[in-house]
């Protein structure tokens, strides 16, 4: 990278970022050739669970005190794996190296900005552990935002952090 082009990055303010991967992951879902029918999930519905995922990251980042941009950034790029290949199985470690090469391409997030974005992509899936701060956003949101979709919970992890998260939103800030 030259040095007017790190000058130039340097100087940008790190909320243009957000706008970048949201419009880098709607040409992702345009550009897909898997129709609906052999999806999982239709993409529709994956561009309806990325905006408004990146709304309550961003709300919850602001709550837990981590940065918002980033926080919308993981969450608005967690499904890439399913929506490059159609399949819910498997779609967060999927997901990690479409991510990476996403957050590396845009050039505005440094190297360990770009691991911690991918990082956060491929543990989204794992509710039932423990990761940093962000993962365990993405994770949180993901719960969340399908719960404001009418999904029914039956596993034990996503309905703890379910209720977590219900009475975190309801806290006065």
């Amino acid at each position: 990278m030259s040095f007017l082009h790190r000058l130039m990055r340097s100087a940008q303010p790190h909320k243009q970022r957000l706008p970048k991967v949201l419009h880098a992951m709607e040409t992702i879902l345009v550009e897909q050739r898997i129709s609906d029918l052999e999806r999982d999930r239709d993409l529709d519905w994956e561009f309806e669970h990325m905006n408004d995922a990146v709304y309550y990251a961003k709300m919850l980042a602001l709550r837990r005190k981590l940065d918002p941009d980033l926080a919308g950034c993981a969450v608005a790029a967690q499904n890439i794996g399913r929506v490059s290949t159609g399949k819910t199985e498997g779609h967060a470690e999927a997901g990690y190296e479409p991510a990476r090469r996403l957050f590396l391409g845009l050039g505005c997030f440094t190297p360990a900005e770009v691991e911690q974005l991918a990082t956060a992509v491929r543990n989204h899936s794992l509710k039932e552990r423990r990761d940093s701060p962000l993962d365990e956003l993405a994770k949180d949101v993901d719960v969340y935002v399908r719960y404001v979709h009418g999904h029914e919970f039956t596993v034990e992890d996503e309905l703890r952090r379910l209720s977590a998260i219900r009475l975190e939103l309801q806290q006065k800030v």
